[in-house]
């Protein structure tokens, strides 16, 4: 799978989780996210206060990245050619987090139905607020098992706030913790 199609499908992943929790009055907010349009590879114009990571610059390289014709905003890490990857998503605003957090499950090679594993929520800082955090996907194959953030909210130092998403696929939880805390303006 191509970095280009693993940040298209993480979109349109979260569009589909929205649709398949949605009520009618929230549709909009679907047909919202499958309408938007990449516009632009540059920062400078998004709408939103830029939420990056100088760490995984550093290490891993300069993000891919993506401005939507909404003023939201995807940087995309990757790690070399492995399969671990940080998407952060710079959102017009924050859904609500569910009172308990979705379920996973693995994926069976054979078509089968894998049971869901439910689970509790995980809590990690990122610059000083605490965001809730959970394993969306369990993985298959070669891929690894994917961890996001609920929707968090920020105050930049401008004073603007901003709503961001956090999504990270790595081989352990312990990692994708660490991966998710190291975000900074």
């Amino acid at each position: 799978m191509t970095f280009r199609t693993l940040k298209i499908s993480a979109m349109l992943g979260t569009a589909l989780a929205l649709a398949s929790c949605t009520t009618p009055a929230s549709n909009s907010v679907i047909e919202s996210a499958v309408q938007t349009k990449q516009v632009s590879s540059d920062l400078k114009d998004a709408k939103i206060p830029i939420l990056r990571s100088s760490y995984f610059e550093k290490i891993w390289g300069a993000p891919d990245v993506a401005v939507f014709n909404d003023g939201t905003y995807l940087l995309s890490f990757r790690q070399g050619i492995s399969l671990n990857y940080v998407i952060i998503q710079g959102l017009l605003e924050a859904t609500q987090a569910p009172a308990t957090p979705p379920g996973w499950s693995e994926k069976d090679p054979t078509g089968e139905a894998a049971p869901r594993h439910k689970q509790s929520w995980r809590l990690t800082n990122i610059l000083g607020s605490p965001v809730g955090w959970y394993q969306s996907d369990g993985g298959r194959g070669a891929d690894f098992p994917t961890y996001e953030t609920v929707d968090f909210s920020l105050t930049a130092p401008d004073g603007r706030t901003g709503h961001y998403r956090v999504r990270v696929s790595s081989d352990s939880s312990a990692k994708a913790e660490d991966w998710i805390r190291r975000v900074n303006w």
